[in-house]
């Protein structure tokens, strides 16, 4: 079932927006399976199964768009940490980082996840749930099947790990100070702490973010399991060691990627190294650093995020 609205919507602190980002968003609920088989048994046994679960997601359409003729663009944008989608509350997710394109011509949708707070860092289940959503849009609204692929911070993981699951559906990438690594990185020979490095207790969810990872990807202790989490630990997707000792990235779509240099909270130097990989490679990738600029969105990124979407439309 839809629930249309036409509302101001509120951010993760429960604080309206503003007046300029009233319109009307449709809510509706899928189900997805987010049974996850890691064993290596070799037991003549079944052991897929279906655990189906729901998922709420929202959309917004443009002031131009029609149920019939040309079909609207679609960004699939995703939200960071902090963010979620809820229609009781009035919280769009990943929208707010999309407005301008939004107001340009694209419909946006994003998902909350695996988990009511929607904290769920990139992993299998926010993918089904992404992927279930985008074939619900496309088949009740008149939107594109190439989409387009935003998302900031944590947002930024699902982002990239969703173009690499799916990729035969993804036309580009644009990607806010993205959180690409769960655990930690050298970078020129100093390290980059990754989401497994944080280990304060988070009061408001109830455990550590290293809790959340080892619960989410299935770890069988709290202890680093590499198995588990190929697949969704961004920086590492399609990569490879080369005969120079350097990384190299082969991301299915062309990558842009806006990061400020004072961000306290994601190391932008994650940012800088990931897009070398990706050139070492041969694939187009671009990399926007904003002098000064803190773990947040600005006006800057959302207006040029639009530009690089209008060149794939």
């Amino acid at each position: 079932m839809e629930i249309r609205k036409t509302m101001t919507p509120t951010s993760h602190k429960g604080v309206p927006l503003g007046p300029e980002t009233e319109k009307e968003y449709i809510y509706f609920t899928v189900t997805y399976n987010h049974y996850r088989d890691v064993s290596t048994s070799q037991e003549v046994v079944m052991r897929d199964r279906e655990e189906m679960l729901e998922c709420e997601c929202v959309l917004s359409l443009p002031a131009s768009y029609t149920d019939d003729g040309e079909e609207t663009p679609l960004i699939l944008s995703f939200h960071g940490s902090g963010h979620r989608v809820c229609e009781k509350e009035n919280m769009i997710g990943g929208i707010c980082s999309v407005f301008q394109c939004v107001d340009a011509g694209y419909a946006a949708l994003d998902v909350n996840g695996s988990e009511l707070h929607g904290r769920t860092i990139g992993c299998f289940e926010h993918l089904m749930a992404a992927y279930k959503a985008y074939r619900y849009a496309i088949k009740h609204f008149n939107l594109s099947k190439q989409v387009l692929v935003a998302g900031a911070s944590m947002g930024g993981q699902t982002a990239v790990n969703f173009i690499n699951m799916f990729p035969n559906i993804v036309t580009a990438v644009g990607l806010f100070y993205p959180r690409l690594n769960l655990d930690p990185v050298e970078v020129d020979g100093e390290t980059c702490i990754g989401s497994w490095d944080k280990v304060k207790f988070q009061s408001d969810v109830g455990y550590t973010q290293r809790q959340r990872i080892a619960q989410i990807h299935r770890f069988p202790s709290e202890e680093w399991c590499p198995e588990n989490v190929i697949g969704f630990n961004s920086y590492h997707i399609r990569s490879f060691i080369n005969r120079d000792g350097e990384k190299v990235v082969m991301p299915p779509c062309p990558i842009k990627i806006w990061h400020g240099t004072a961000d306290p909270t994601v190391d932008y130097r994650i940012s800088v190294e990931y897009i070398r990989s990706i050139r070492r490679s041969g694939c187009y990738a671009e990399l926007r650093l904003l002098d000064g600029v803190l773990h947040r969105t600005n006006n800057v990124m959302r207006q040029e995020l639009l530009y690089w979407f209008n060149r794939f439309v």
